[in-house]
């Protein structure tokens, strides 16, 4: 793990708490839409919030 102080870690968790908060909306959205194109949007976000917790999760290692 990088030498991260303490604010930088609490910066950190509340990234992956609000990443994650996110990902179950967008979910739940992407389940429940009737357009494929806003399903498609929805799973693309879905995508992208995955690989930014993989980013942020690399700072913690």
């Amino acid at each position: 793990m990088a030498n991260l102080n303490e604010m930088e870690l609490q910066n950190l968790r509340h990234l992956l708490q609000f990443g994650e908060s996110s990902l179950e909306k967008y979910n739940s959205y992407a389940q429940n839409a009737n357009n494929q194109n806003v399903k498609q949007f929805f799973q693309e976000s879905v995508q992208s919030c995955t690989q930014n917790k993989q980013t942020i999760m690399k700072f913690l290692q």
